[in-house]
């Protein structure tokens, strides 16, 4: 795998921890404007269903640091962060 090639997959990979990212904010915003705004349903819900669907996010987010967050190349995990500039694992270059 060249290191071309190596960037592009983990340019992915950093695109689906964006998106994973965002679906654990969007399930957990209704619950924090609930709390803050002292509301009882935000679109026909109660606060106990946007904070098992904030949950919910949290474990699709640290799903996928667990078990997505790879380098593309050594398939170990990369180090925190995505704006990476190498694995600490294997020194490859990934942006």
């Amino acid at each position: 795998m060249n290191n071309n090639q190596v960037k592009e997959e983990f340019a992915q990979v950093i695109r689906n921890a964006k998106i994973a990212a965002a679906i654990f904010f969007i399930l957990l915003t209704p619950s924090i404007v609930m709390i803050v705004k002292d509301v009882d349903f935000v679109f026909g819900q109660d606060q106990s269903f946007w904070f098992r669907a904030g949950i919910a996010g949290f474990v699709i987010y640290m799903g996928f640091t667990i078990f997505l967050w790879k380098c593309p190349k050594c398939k170990k995990f990369p180090g925190r962060g995505w704006f990476r500039k190498e694995c600490q694992s294997c020194g490859v270059e990934l942006s």
